[in-house]
């Protein structure tokens, strides 16, 4: 059980290595890249810095900083109204179809990434993957409320229903 993480972690660094270095091209990096891709995905309505942040789950300075950057860049715009956290973020036309051409590869990679595994499994893995981030969102796992003899005692029984 304990080794999944370790998994989680190193298919996180590969990705991130391999998008880093596709985007390179494009002046992007993957944190720039997933934060227009958000944009794009949500184009439909206006988003804000504290949406970003949230559907990230990263602090707003940390938004900030990728949002100037994708501004200089001319990827974005603000609007100018409204305060900081408020101001809608809207793609510029020069994002919306670089973000076009990049998704198309991204199907590439999705069809590397999971070449050889059905679509049900994959379907599966979906829905554990949105189970374990609602979990990891809970209050419960951001709390104290998590003791190291309760972490222990259902570890002990996770791991006597498996054997």
């Amino acid at each position: 059980m304990h080794e999944l993480k370790f998994y989680f972690k190193k298919i996180h660094h590969q990705l991130e290595s391999g998008l880093n270095q596709a985007l390179r091209k494009y002046g992007l990096t993957s944190t720039q890249y997933d934060v227009l891709a958000y944009l794009s995905r949500h184009a439909d309505r206006s988003c804000t810095l504290t949406d970003i942040a949230a559907f990230f789950g990263v602090r707003h300075t940390s938004i900030i900083h990728v949002l100037r950057l994708l501004e200089q860049k001319g990827f974005i715009r603000r609007d100018t109204s409204g305060g900081t956290r408020s101001k809608p973020v809207m793609l510029t036309d020069c994002a919306a179809s670089l973000i076009a051409d990049i998704s198309h590869k991204g199907i590439l990679v999705n069809a590397r990434m999971f070449r050889g595994i059905p679509d049900e499994e994959i379907q599966l893995l979906e829905k554990i993957l949105k189970q374990i981030t609602a979990n990891l969102e809970s209050d419960d796992f951001k709390s104290d409320n998590l003791k190291k003899e309760n972490f222990y005692e259902s570890e002990k029984q996770r791991n006597r229903q498996n054997n």
